[in-house]
């Protein structure tokens, strides 16, 4: 019975569901004040002002290194000084055209409140369906919900380099780590790392290729890895909205348990906008995920739906601005999976989430400092009582960036 609940805590961690200060797919200009920076680069931009919109945008790319507007006008810029230079020609010229890394980082720390800190199952009971009749069992203490007090901090570094004219490589770098007075599933440390490349076209087109991994540490000594492969191709931008197509690869191992094995593949579509009123994401993406080995329920059918969107609130506080997100996770496992649970019932397992960020400004503290606070929802159906779950969290912490 401990590995069954082994397996279902520990899938409740996937390393995407980690906070993360910015996500390159929503975070373009997220304030008022830095749309007229972006603006005023434009401008410098068109005027053949390169070297000042260089200036000012690793400025900007300082505060909000996940840009994509300010990624691109960067990029821009330096082609920009390159031409200026002689430095392109309707030849490639191997390595004139290469620059310096540009590389800024960031650490954030917060602490606050949930009420399932380690996303145990709702109730306290199992219920067993044997062969004898149904009987309930009760949860050992540390598989049972615990509520309170938690503290974050999370450490990112950002690298960008233009390689050739509108192309662009990025590296990003990830440590994360929270402790609770429980330990157990309720603390967990980890990394990421994010390799990427992207091509921008003239047109406003961009093709790109990711490649991630994740390593997290939870239960003391519980160790799940994963690996994943992203292509991505965005098309032209309309007067407002930019589509993107995609495929996703991935691959996740845990350490001393082959249950939890398995090799997903999917594809995504979305759209971008934006609008003066706001930001706006939104994305769908379904595919299947194969087990390795003999994983209670088999292979799996998963679809998930995001959307989200980032308002400037400088009415509140100047440079201020508000993050929505919802997303909705579904999975259809393929074969029973247990007999001793819903008479051994095929597993489906509805997760709806919705988070609620806000960011503001302390430079009267100290200049690229921003105060960060953020509310959090869970909630997962299932046919099976144990992979039942909600939780209710809120954080407020600060922001340094240098």
């Amino acid at each position: 019975m401990k590995k069954i609940f082994t397996l279902v805590l520990a899938c409740s961690f996937p390393v995407s569901s980690i906070a993360s200060p910015c996500n390159p797919l929503q975070s373009k200009a997220c304030n008022q004040s830095i749309e007229a920076k972006l603006r005023q680069a434009v401008a410098f931009n068109v005027s053949r002002h390169y070297t000042e919109a260089a200036d000012l945008l690793e400025r900007v790319l300082m505060e909000y290194p996940d840009s994509p507007s300010a990624m691109k006008q960067y990029s821009l810029a330096l082609a920009g000084i390159d031409e200026a230079m002689g430095l392109v020609h309707d030849q490639p010229q191997p390595d004139t055209h290469s620059r310096d890394w540009q590389v800024n980082s960031g650490l954030q720390l917060r602490s606050g409140y949930s009420s399932n800190l380690n996303q145990a199952p709702t109730k306290s009971t199992l219920q067993l369906t044997l062969p004898s009749g149904p009987i309930a069992l009760e949860l050992m203490p540390q598989f049972r919900q615990q509520a309170g007090f938690g503290a974050e901090a999370q450490l990112t570094g950002n690298a960008l380099r233009t390689l050739a004219k509108a192309l662009q490589w990025r590296v990003r770098g990830e440590l994360f780590n929270r402790q609770t007075d429980y330990g157990g599933y309720a603390d967990y440390q980890g990394s990421n790392v994010l390799t990427s490349l992207m091509q921008q076209g003239k047109s406003g087109a961009e093709t790109g290729v990711a490649l991630g991994f994740n390593a997290l540490r939870y239960n003391s000594d519980v160790y799940l890895y994963t690996s994943q492969l992203m292509l991505r191709h965005s098309g032209a931008k309309g007067s407002y909205c930019q589509p993107q197509g995609g495929v996703d690869l991935l691959w996740q191992r845990q350490a001393g348990n082959s249950l939890l094995d398995s090799r997903y593949a999917g594809l995504m579509a979305g759209l971008f906008c934006d609008t003066q009123l706001g930001l706006y994401n939104a994305s769908i993406s379904t595919g299947w995920d194969w087990a390795t080995s003999l994983r209670p329920g088999g292979d799996q059918l998963r679809g998930r739906l995001e959307l989200s969107g980032i308002w400037s609130t400088d009415v509140l506080s100047q440079g201020s601005f508000i993050k929505a997100s919802g997303n909705i996770l579904q999975s259809h496992d393929q074969q029973a999976y247990s007999a001793w649970l819903g008479n051994g019932a095929t597993r489906y397992v509805n997760r709806t989430g919705a988070n609620l960020d806000y960011d503001w400004s302390l430079k009267w503290v100290a200049d690229n400092w921003r105060g960060v606070a953020s509310v959090k929802w869970q909630n997962q159906n299932s046919n099976i009582s144990l992979f039942e779950m909600n939780s209710l969290e809120g954080w407020m912490g600060v922001r340094m960036a240098w």
